[in-house]
């Protein structure tokens, strides 16, 4: 009957949207794992290149007293 074919095309609508949302979810899930993975890495990189520069300007105030120390001694 109509009606009864009506119900069938409305639950496999419904069953179509579920499908999709639940799709779009996980899509919007995996992209949010990417997403943090690369901050992540991001992150992991900057705080490297921080330590490189800090291990650097140490370096650099050491090698500045020393020179300071050799031109007073001179």
């Amino acid at each position: 009957t109509a009606l009864e074919d009506s119900e069938r095309i409305f639950t496999e609508l419904i069953r179509s949207i579920v499908r999709s949302h639940s799709e779009l979810i996980q899509l919007i899930r995996d992209q949010e794992k990417a997403a943090v993975s690369q901050a992540q890495g991001r992150l992991e990189r900057l705080e490297q290149e921080i330590n490189d520069l800090k291990r650097r300007d140490t370096e650099l105030e050491q090698l500045l007293h020393t020179q300071d120390h050799i031109q007073f001694l001179q």
